[in-house]
């Protein structure tokens, strides 16, 4: 396992590397002048020049991503033109929020996708997996911002439930947290449930077909002990990863989610990063979320390994 997991964290090395150089070279991309942002649209060009020399934007290329890149592997992503606040602790701010938005979709994608998976498989060509089927094409067509709108004006406006938009953290008030997270998590979650359906579909329907789950039948087995003992089991691998990296594309892929219902996450944060061209948040927001993909990569890889006992006996 040790080894195992070293050669994933060296594979991982690179790779975080060529993310961090990719996120330094779009920046310069950008259009317009962090300097002119700093200074404000009525500094003069010799402002302007001041600016660019003590900011050391004026440096080589390689001279300022070493001095970014080792700022930020201690924690330090710089300020904020707009309000001169340092970076990381409105990083810090914001983590939780799409975090908690994150895991709420995610246990809600498990909660519907596995089961209907499941029931897809088990009636396969039925008329329960055709209706599981043609409702998974219809989440995974579904845009986000169109089911948000229409949550909104149904929950919110009509009907009165839930709160159009905002956030409460669960540890002032659990009541109105789930209230005011409920509909970004659905919003987030349905897209991803009907994947889970169908990933699940597939992994049980491949094990459906084994020796042993023959077996397991013709030694008597209740049907739903052979589900969920053998079947279930052993489909949970590809299931697991899976879901783990789709955990990472529910973070980075908030973005339009936190601006439909205002959450104050990373995805709104980025968003209006970009519109106040403060493009050292937008550096930091993406250099996260680059980061956290590859660190969820290498958990898929762990957990791939502890569910599959063929990838531990070939290591002992």
């Amino acid at each position: 396992m040790i080894r195992f997991l070293i050669l994933r964290l060296l594979a991982a090395v690179p790779t975080l590397f060529v993310i961090s150089v990719v996120v330094f070279c779009l920046q310069l991309l950008l259009p317009g002048d962090a300097a002119l942002v700093i200074g404000g649209g009525e500094a003069t060009q010799e402002t302007i020049e001041r600016i660019r020399e003590e900011t050391g934007y004026n440096d080589p290329y390689v001279v300022q991503y070493a001095r970014w890149i080792g700022a930020a592997l201690q924690g330090d992503f710089g300020v904020s033109y707009r309000t001169r606040d340092a970076i990381g602790p409105m990083l810090l701010q914001k983590i939780p929020v799409t975090l908690h938005l994150a895991l709420a979709a995610l246990v809600l994608s498990l909660a519907i996708g596995i089961p209907a998976g499941i029931v897809a498989a088990v009636w396969r060509g039925r008329g329960w997996d055709i209706a599981v089927t043609v409702t998974a094409l219809a989440g995974i067509s579904m845009p986000n911002f169109w089911l948000g709108i229409m949550l909104i004006l149904l929950f919110a406006v009509n009907l009165g439930w839930l709160p159009a938009s905002g956030y409460v953290s669960p540890f002032v008030d659990p009541v109105a947290s789930l209230k005011s997270i409920l509909m970004p998590a659905i919003v987030l979650g349905l897209p991803l449930a009907a994947a889970m359906m169908r990933h699940t579909r597939s992994a049980m329907l491949s094990v459906l077909q084994q020796d042993y789950i023959r077996t397991a039948r013709a030694k008597g087995l209740i049907e739903g002990v052979v589900i969920r003992k053998h079947a279930l089991r052993n489909a949970l691998v590809p299931i697991i990863t899976l879901a783990t990296l789709q955990f990472g594309n529910l973070m980075a892929g908030a973005v339009l989610t936190e601006q439909i219902f205002s959450v104050p996450g990373l995805g709104k944060m980025i968003v209006d990063a970009v519109f106040n061209r403060e493009y050292a948040v937008v550096q930091a927001v993406t250099l996260l979320s680059g980061f956290t993909f590859v660190l969820l990569s290498l958990l898929a890889d762990v957990l791939y390994y502890w569910a599959n006992p063929k990838l531990r006996s070939r290591s002992l």
